[in-house]
């Protein structure tokens, strides 16, 4: 495959690409792969050190990931049975590149606001120690 064609909008959006999908198993592998890939997310998130913050900032991740993978598994039936329009491969395209952005930009406000978040909390945690605490009720004895 000439990955130039990719920039040729004829090859891009017809609407019935053809039989001849040689791509289909590694595609299928990849998409698999994220799917699986999501469930070890999870566990990472919830085995973070600050696991509260990580679920704010990360916590949607597992669940784009296993979408993104089951829209492509379906993307890429739809290509394999040759179902015109549902077919094409510029919905492929589309759905790695808007996962490759979704993953960007997670990552950029993971960056700016995770480590201003943890440092106001490690602050505010810093005050509460001064502030009064409610008083401990005895048991009683009967």
């Amino acid at each position: 495959m000439n990955p130039f064609k990719l920039f040729s909008p004829s090859y891009l959006f017809d609407p019935t690409p053809g039989f001849s999908f040689a791509y289909f198993w590694p595609s299928t592998i990849f998409f698999v792969l994220i799917f699986a890939l999501s469930w070890h997310a999870a566990s990472l998130v919830q085995k973070h050190r600050h696991q509260k913050l990580a679920k704010e900032f990360l916590g949607g991740i597992p669940a784009r990931m296993r979408e993104i993978a089951l829209a492509g598994l379906t993307l890429t039936f739809f290509r394999e049975e040759g179902i015109p329009w549902l077919g094409m491969r510029f919905w492929i395209i589309l759905l790695v590149l808007l996962g490759v952005a979704y993953g960007v930009w997670v990552w950029r406000r993971y960056q700016k606001g995770f480590l201003e978040r943890l440092g106001k909390q490690k602050k505010r945690e810093a005050e509460d120690l001064y502030l009064p605490r409610p008083k401990h009720k005895k048991k009683r004895k009967r």
